[in-house]
């Protein structure tokens, strides 16, 4: 009678457990569908949040709203200043308010500071970008951004005071003799030789290189920057400050201001300024590659590259990618360019007929032909402060060799500390 008894205690307390308890007949399918609705949330977030240039950022405004009424995904365009994203982005990333794209002229070092996550792209969508952009920002065979814009320098001239683009650095030369009036804000040749963008291809051109190569490997303990070439190129520029031609102190604001304001010759600028430049001085306005060196050679600008990177804190990396896609699709380029003057990095835009047509944009595609990308290494943050020290210092006649042996070690000591 107890073993009867106990037997049915244990038969009911089963039944109550199985009553209490959950309901484990579909369990595997309930998981997968509750997985799959978590999936989709991640998929398709509320919002998205954008650094943008500030500038920009109107414009780059305008076109997210069409990605917001084609997804229902609402985008916050947050406008940033590049120089100031990256040293942002390490402090607000892991707390939770960074980007999930931010605008960025290259690869740099963000992808060894951990900035960036890889992108999946589809081929096909690789395939519309324009040469060597998608490499751009690219590293180690993992892509960490789409391009928007590639970009050279090239020279604005004013033809009521040139009436001819000059092909020459001697044709510069004289340009400047015969039009600076310094005491009257008035020059014939000015650019802001302080920025190593826009002085490294006066070395270049006589053959400098930033890091020595071996095979198509960028060497970063081989730095060219000390070079004869290097130097030599130096000299030039430091002739013009000798000479008075260019004073020393010089922006590219104050640069910019006097060309629009109708008191300099020609200038270095980059495709950005094109709309400013022509709203000022309409069909004064011309542009061509920069002159020849005395050696036959163009000066060697950098081919930049500038596009939408993906943040490695981003919750959402496959909407935050097909948002840079967008952004970067022919349409919204086509509107980024009508809207700002920046080269898209569209391969079918840059070969239409309206492009190639536009006598204004006929400088910078010649320019293009003799601009070479950025050496894609991290290294590459260490060369630029340095580089704009020496730059500093030869402007102020101060010697061109010792002054650029400076910035090698200085260069070196940065990269054996923080990229090696």
């Amino acid at each position: 009678m107890k073993k009867r008894f106990l037997a049915l205690i244990s038969i009911l307390l089963i039944l109550f457990l199985a009553a209490c308890g959950p309901d484990r007949t579909n369990t595997s399918e309930d998981q997968e569908e509750d997985q799959n609705e978590n999936n989709t949330e991640a998929d398709n977030p509320e919002s998205l949040l954008i650094w943008a240039p500030v500038d920009q950022a109107p414009d780059i405004e305008e076109i997210v709203a069409g990605y917001t009424e084609e997804t229902g995904i609402n985008v916050e365009v947050l406008p940033f200043a590049m120089d100031e994203q990256e040293e942002a982005m390490s402090l607000d990333g892991p707390s939770g308010n960074g980007p999930d794209l931010f605008f960025q002229p290259g690869i740099g070092s963000l992808s060894v500071k951990g900035l960036v996550q890889p992108m999946t792209v589809d081929q096909e969508v690789l395939d519309t970008y324009s040469e060597g952009s998608v490499e751009a920002l690219s590293y180690e065979g993992e892509i960490y951004g789409l391009p928007a814009v590639v970009e050279s320098l090239a020279l604005y001239y004013n033809k009521d005071l040139v009436q001819e683009a000059p092909e020459t650095m001697a044709d510069i030369e004289n340009i400047a003799a015969n039009l600076t009036d310094a005491a009257n804000d008035e020059f014939g040749f000015l650019y802001p030789a302080t920025d190593f963008y826009f002085s490294f291809p006066f070395m270049a051109g006589y053959g400098a290189e930033i890091f020595g190569k071996d095979g198509d490997v960028f060497n970063v303990d081989e730095l060219g920057l000390a070079s004869e070439s290097a130097v030599k190129g130096g000299e030039l520029i430091q002739g013009w400050f000798e000479s008075g031609y260019i004073p020393t102190g010089i922006t590219m604001d104050v640069v910019g201001g006097l060309f629009n304001d109708g008191k300099v010759g020609a200038i270095i600028n980059g495709p950005w300024a094109l709309a400013e430049h022509k709203e000022a001085l309409g069909d004064k306005l011309g542009t061509a590659p920069i002159p020849k060196l005395e050696n036959g050679e163009h000066p060697v600008t950098f081919l930049g590259t500038k596009g939408w990177m993906l943040s490695a804190y981003s919750e959402y990396p496959d909407a935050a990618t097909d948002l840079a896609i967008y952004l970067t699709n022919e349409a919204s380029l086509k509107t980024y360019f009508d809207s700002t003057g920046e080269m898209p990095a569209n391969s079918a835009i840059l070969s239409s007929e309206e492009f190639q047509n536009d006598p204004l944009l006929n400088g910078f595609a010649t320019q293009l032909e003799n601009a070479n990308p950025f050496p894609p290494v991290p290294a590459l943050s260490a060369v630029w402060d340095p580089m704009a020290d020496a730059l500093t210092f030869i402007t102020q006649e101060e010697d061109v060799k010792g002054s650029l042996e400076s910035a090698e070690e200085q260069i070196n000591q940065d990269i054996q500390l923080n990229y090696k």
